[in-house]
């Protein structure tokens, strides 16, 4: 992975965990940040981006802890 495919990936990543998208946008966050991370790790330190991989996947999955439940339970109350 270059380091500009790493920043597009980041990029995206940091957006979808602020935009949550029906638990979606969290998901797709932390797998980008995750991805991200193993291409930082594997690079010996000559990719950059820690700290927004670190964002990707504590925001996205604050997000998923926080709304899927309470997305589920409103769908299991319509019911």
């Amino acid at each position: 992975m270059t380091q500009d495919q790493l920043d597009r990936s980041l990029k995206w990543g940091v957006i979808f965990s602020i935009l949550w998208l029906a638990g979606a946008g969290s998901l797709l966050a932390v797998i980008f940040g995750y991805k991200a991370k193993k291409a930082i790790e594997a690079s010996n330190g000559s990719l950059v981006g820690s700290g927004r991989a670190w964002w990707c996947l504590v925001v996205g999955g604050l997000g998923i802890i926080f709304w899927v439940p309470i997305v589920f339970v409103a769908v299991i109350n319509q019911f």
